[in-house]
């Protein structure tokens, strides 16, 4: 299944499968600082590591929106799925008006061009939060790496195409971004609602099965570590306490599921 639909009120909803990162369990304890191999091994319980890279389709009246482009096909050979799961909508990447990028970390932005550096979305507008374009722009021009100099380049280049978001602005009528701050700066997600039902998209709250009940192991990624551990138990509770139907960019394909709390450690419940 390249892309599943989900009907949320009267707005349409897909997610697409973008593709796989690979994972080795073995090398894992590497992005959790101060975290045994052991304890890594012990939260999997024999289980592989998640490493789903999961977008978001929403069409709203109309107007196409998917949110990150994850890492495109030019950048992992493993990766680059959404043209086909568009495809199996009946949809092409030129179709797509809008463009929300929830944080500028690799395997949500390499898609954005192909190998050539075409755009891969060519009628596409992109939004964003300003505090994620402040710092991975101040970033970038600060270093010298290929990679760091190639999105500064692409991302000046596409600044007229740009608009900034906050927290509550609605981005499509029902479709509003929400504060996810300390994975990165500017770190965000879209919560769509309509006719009562909502889905909540909490892109890298998490990367990881085993930090439900972890939600103190940081993540070497993690542009504010502290941020992120607080966050992350704050929009957990959140989806426990309010029954959200929750959407995880890296939980296993689909990424769509419910949260529950029993005595302050939380649980995943996927939704096959």
């Amino acid at each position: 299944m390249n892309a599943r639909p989900q009907k949320i009120g009267d707005i349409d909803v897909a997610i697409l499968r973008e593709g796989e990162s690979d994972l080795i369990a073995a090398n894992l304890a590497q992005r959790y600082p101060g975290v045994s191999q052991a304890q890594i091994d012990a939260a999997l319980a024999g289980q592989h590591p998640s490493g789903s890279l999961n977008l978001p389709y929403i069409n709203r009246g109309g107007k196409h929106i998917i949110a990150d482009v994850g890492f495109g096909q030019a950048a992992r050979p493993s990766a680059g799925g959404t043209e086909a799961a568009l495809k199996s909508l009946g949809l092409s990447p030129a179709d797509i008006d809008i463009v929300y990028l929830t944080h500028f970390h690799g395997d949500h932005i390499a898609g954005l061009a192909d190998a050539a550096g075409r755009l891969s979305f060519p009628r596409a507008n992109y939004i964003t939060t300003q505090a994620e374009w402040d710092e991975w722009i101040t970033r970038w021009s600060a270093s010298d790496a290929p990679q760091d100099q190639t999105n500064l380049e692409r991302f000046t280049s596409l600044q007229d195409k740009f608009s900034f978001a906050r927290p509550g602005d609605e981005i499509a009528p029902g479709v509003s971004v929400v504060d996810l701050a300390g994975h990165t700066l500017g770190h965000s997600g879209l919560l769509v609602e309509s006719a009562g039902d909502r889905l909540l998209h909490v892109v890298d709250l998490l990367h990881q099965p085993f930090q439900f009940a972890n939600t103190d192991w940081h993540f070497s990624f993690d542009s504010d570590p502290e941020l992120a551990v607080e966050t992350r138990r704050r929009v957990l509770q959140q989806c426990a306490d309010e029954d959200i139907l929750t959407f995880f960019y890296h939980m296993p394909f689909p990424g769509l599921g419910r949260v529950s709390a029993e005595d302050s450690v939380f649980h995943w419940h996927p939704i096959a």
